[in-house]
């Protein structure tokens, strides 16, 4: 009857093997930097993300106030000017998107968002201003005896033309407010509180084309060494391109709060083709989510440049998610650019911020402590740049993995790969290392716990002449070699020595007998002691 084979403790190269899994699997689990769980700035491997990471900064939202008055005709003869006071005005908001595209404060937008055509659409709005005050006047001096009117039946008689009235506006004025994205959280209650430099007002528009040629303008605010971006070339564009436009949307304003309302949105849109208006205006037809608010707003190619600014829809209800929008092609843009000689070169705010950014994306030696060097300076130099907080944050804590070293200023950023790609790779390959040691480890035990049991199983007795001897054992005879006889165990049992004599009781000798392997061992034995043979089957065990 065989004993029960305990693999590991009779196969050391198991043991062995389980140590060398261990330290390699700890080595694997040590050698892998902490990262984050949520790294700002998202995918930066994918030259898209990187590109309107740095863009989005110098995106700014538009709020264009345009003061008007309505005169209300009552019958038979009566003209009455709303609001009553003729120093007094209703202010109507309009709200959009632009991008500075100059270091020294020049924006690029739609001309509609900063110069609103006088239109129906413009009209309406005064009437939802003036109608509780047209409404409190005909109650008091026209509706005499007969039933109130509402703020909502009179803004529908206005809309209706069933009363008649005269809309007026004033020159408009826009105020330029930084996103979230350049500014941070600033946690400000009202428009008034936001940090110095957060808002200013438009001091000049220096050039534009009217809505109906090619819905185009450059504003200045008194600002300098802002970011910027680039003008991209818009004949580059063609069908099925994606491009992604960074805007702020009206349906996105869920909050009042200046937090909620100038934090920007991204969307990705398709160009669906490329058409000329009646005007000759250049046109990029896209398809996706583009909405009012967005308008005036960059879309962005793969590299981050502007090629297209969001002017129109096919009509106002169609305007809006999945809908057909139209951009000005940014060739428009351009010509704007060459008539002003308008220099569009980086500042140095936007040098450094680039240089940090790319830094930050990279993946050579040391970047992550080139990039909170970066950050620091962008600090240090441009304190109401809190976004860029976040970033500094993350390099540093990055940075703490490993020596703090300068990457050689041979290497351009923009031609870096990303951290997230080198860090990707290299779990890729641990990953890979680890599963191939995993393999050869199972491998190796289960060879080494079948072995000795498929021998077993197919041990049959056969004579000692039909098996070939090692070249390292010795046969029954053979004076050259160890006597196999001299080797002896202790047994409770009385036995006879190979010669036939009987041994003394008590000196603990036993008998030995050849094996079919052609050595002598004791009874009992499972194993040969010369070869490691298993022991041959008993005739009851057969």
């Amino acid at each position: 009857m065989h004993q029960k084979n305990n693999t590991f403790t009779n196969n050391p190269i198991c043991l062995y093997l389980l140590i060398i899994a261990g330290i390699s699997l700890a080595f694997i689990m040590t050698s892998q930097p902490a990262l984050a769980d949520s790294m700002p700035g998202g995918n930066v491997k994918d030259p898209t993300v990187r590109a309107v990471d740095l863009a989005q900064p110098a995106v700014v939202r538009i709020i264009t106030t345009v003061p008007g008055q309505l005169s209300v005709h009552f019958p038979p003869s009566t003209d009455v000017n709303f609001p009553q006071k003729s120093t007094d005005s209703y202010e109507i908001s309009l709200s959009g998107t632009g991008a500075f595209i100059t270091s020294q404060g020049d924006i690029l937008t739609a001309d509609h968002v900063v110069n609103p055509p006088r239109n129906q659409q413009l009209s309406e709005a005064l009437y939802g201003k003036a109608a509780q005050d047209v409404a409190d006047y005909m109650n008091k001096n026209v509706q005499k005896g007969s039933d109130s009117v509402t703020a909502d039946q009179v803004l529908q008689q206005l809309t209706s033309g069933q009363l008649k009235s005269t809309s007026t506006f004033q020159k408009p004025g826009s105020s330029v407010f930084l996103s979230t994205s350049y500014t941070g959280l600033t946690n400000a209650s009202n428009f008034q509180s936001l940090p110095a430099g957060a808002g200013v007002n438009v001091d000049q528009i220096k050039k534009e084309s009217p809505s109906d040629q090619q819905d185009t303008a450059i504003v200045h605010v008194p600002m300098t060494d802002t970011l910027s971006v680039s003008i991209g070339d818009s004949t580059n564009v063609h069908p099925q391109d994606k491009l992604t436009i960074v805007g702020f949307p009206g349906n996105a304003d869920v909050g009042k709060s200046p937090d909620s309302l100038l934090t920007s949105s991204l969307n990705q849109i398709y160009v669906s083709s490329l058409k000329t208006s009646d005007a000759g205006a250049p046109l990029i037809q896209v398809g996706g989510n583009v909405e009012h608010g967005d308008s005036g707003g960059p879309a962005l190619d793969n590299q981050g440049t502007i090629v297209g600014i969001v002017s129109f829809g096919v009509d106002n209800n169609s305007n809006g998610p999945n809908g057909t929008s139209f951009l000005q092609a940014s060739s428009s843009a351009q010509a704007m650019v060459k008539s002003l000689n308008l220099d569009t070169k980086s500042g140095k705010q936007q040098t450094l911020w680039g240089q940090a950014f790319n830094a930050y994306a990279a993946t050579d030696a040391g970047h992550w402590g080139q990039a909170q060097q970066n950050f620091a300076s962008l600090q240090k130099g441009y304190p109401l740049f809190k976004a860029s907080q976040q970033f500094y944050d993350y390099a540093q804590k990055q940075a703490k993995n490993g020596p703090i070293t300068t990457p050689s200023p041979q290497k351009k950023p923009s031609s870096q790969p990303s951290a997230q790609a080198s860090t990707s790779w290299q779990a890729i390959a641990l990953t890979v290392g680890s599963i191939l040691l995993v393999i050869v480890l199972v491998g190796a035990v289960l060879a080494s716990a079948l072995r000795p049991r498929n021998k077993i199983k197919k041990q049959q007795p056969v004579a000692s002449a039909n098996r070939k001897p090692l070249a390292a054992t010795a046969t029954p005879g053979d004076k050259s070699q160890p006597d196999p006889a001299n080797r002896v165990a202790a047994s409770p049992s009385p036995q006879k020595t190979p010669g036939g004599a009987p041994s003394p009781v008590g000196q603990n000798t036993l008998s030995l007998k050849i094996w079919p392997c052609g050595h002598m061992n004791r009874p009992g034995a499972r194993f040969c002691t010369i070869c490691g043979e298993p022991a041959p089957l008993s005739p009851d065990d057969a």
